[in-house]
């Protein structure tokens, strides 16, 4: 779908002074495609030529309640009044700390602004307890923008080497090669190759870091014991083991991945929805642990850590949560993904809907299951696009990379399933020419 005048002309400008036109790579398009956003209100948002779509993307799943929501700008607006950034220690903080602990049974938090702050920031942490230096990963994970964990992310298959044994490809250039040595990446949900490679290598692991579901490959679910497996290996051999939450924390659960699955990671990292679209991250686990930090002991800061307007955002956001918000993100979620099934069904088009009902994912497949990135990777990935790309001209948003779900949120209605239904199946047709 070709971007509009208005929107076109803002992009051209946007380019004489970004690269690319966008701070954050995933957001370019090309450049007769990628939106210039005017507004968004709800579970809605608007270019700058006025069209209007029911946004599924809400800023890669944060906007957990709906844009603007008036609690959380009346807590912020209300925030302001006393600062912004002290490099000190305010209430907004001590109460979102607090909140967060209720809420997910942890010990400790710190405070970060996104979530590569706070992978980055666990994985210190990891190290300086063990004394132990490498990383291990999963294939096709993505635990935000730091070098130790660009691996793998969405390795060219069969470019990445045999399943068994990988081959280590960095995301992109400028990242030295010889942090590959300190980065083991698998298979997700294979119990033997993981215990094989903790065996040979647990003398040196610092860490395991997981999606417990894989938010960046179209909501992957971990079969059924597999993270109790994890959880048992890193017991077993002393590796702290990192639940990566920043997209799963607050969306699936109250209390996240480790109440929905039952399973507790030693540090677990959260952002996205835990501000509904405010930058806010944080890190969290054990008094063991976290309780470690201190000036040249264990190392975390930030000049922005923990600021004023981010943590009055969280406090109202997990207000919400708490107060049963995710009851309407489940419900909708749940709406689209029943629907999806129905119609792909009808359709007769081999195709997987998966994960939680708050952030379904879909797999265009002759699969009967998605198990881990190389499955993923056989999918009909051009097919999605697509799809996405019909949806969007109908004025329904959802991303158009097929490693990302559909994100639901509080604001979103009945009416907004409906219609996303009907663009869905209207755009099925279409690409399939019926």
């Amino acid at each position: 779908m070709e971007s509009g005048p208005k929107t076109r002309e803002m992009f051209l400008r946007a380019k004489k002074a970004i690269p690319l036109g966008v701070n954050s790579n995933f957001r370019y398009w090309g450049d007769d495609f990628t939106l210039v956003v005017k507004n968004a209100q709800g579970g809605y948002l608007y270019d700058q030529d006025d069209k209007k779509y029911v946004d599924y993307r809400l800023g890669f799943g944060p906007v957990i309640l709906g844009h603007n929501d008036p609690d959380v700008h009346e807590r912020v607006i209300e925030a302001m009044q006393i600062g912004n950034a002290y490099a000190m220690t305010h209430p907004y903080e001590i109460e979102c700390a607090e909140k967060i602990k209720a809420m997910t049974g942890v010990d400790l938090v710190r405070f970060a602004n996104s979530g590569t702050e706070a992978t980055m920031h666990a994985i210190r942490m990891a190290r300086a307890y063990t004394g132990r230096d490498i990383v291990l990963k999963f294939e096709g994970c993505y635990h935000g923008f730091h070098d130790y964990t660009l691996w793998n992310c969405q390795p060219p298959i069969p470019g990445c080497g045999y399943r068994r044994n990988p081959v280590n490809v960095p995301q992109c250039s400028g990242i030295p090669s010889r942090i590959s040595d300190l980065c083991i990446s698998i298979p997700y949900n294979d119990e033997e190759i993981l215990e094989r490679k903790v065996k040979d290598n647990f003398g040196n692991i610092a860490c395991i870091i997981v999606e417990p579901l894989m938010g960046n490959m179209a909501s992957t679910m971990p079969k059924k014991g597999y993270l109790e497996f994890i959880r048992k290996i890193c017991d077993e051999y002393g590796i702290v083991m990192i639940m990566d939450e920043v997209k799963t924390g607050f969306r699936i659960a109250k209390g996240g991945a480790q109440e929905y699955f039952g399973v507790k990671g030693d540090l677990v990292t959260y952002a996205k929805s835990m501000a509904n679209g405010f930058p806010l991250a944080a890190i969290a686990g054990p008094t063991k642990i976290m309780g470690e930090i201190a000036y040249q002991q264990i190392s975390h800061g930030g000049t922005y850590c923990g600021n004023v307007v981010a943590t009055s955002a969280a406090c109202a956001t997990i207000d919400a949560i708490e107060a049963g918000a995710l009851d309407k993100v489940n419900a909708h979620g749940k709406k689209l993904a029943d629907g999806f099934k129905k119609i792909l069904a009808e359709q007769s088009v081999p195709a997987i809907v998966q994960g939680p009902d708050s952030m379904p994912g879909i797999v265009f497949t002759d699969k009967d299951e998605v198990l881990e990135f190389r499955d993923w990777a056989e999918g009909d990935h051009g097919m999605y696009e697509e799809i996405i790309s019909e949806m969007r001209q109908r004025g329904v948003m959802p991303d158009a990379d097929s490693r990302e779900p559909f994100f639901t949120c509080a604001a979103h209605t009945d009416e907004d399933a409906d219609f996303t239904l009907n663009v869905f199946e209207d755009s099925l047709k279409a690409v399939l020419g019926k």
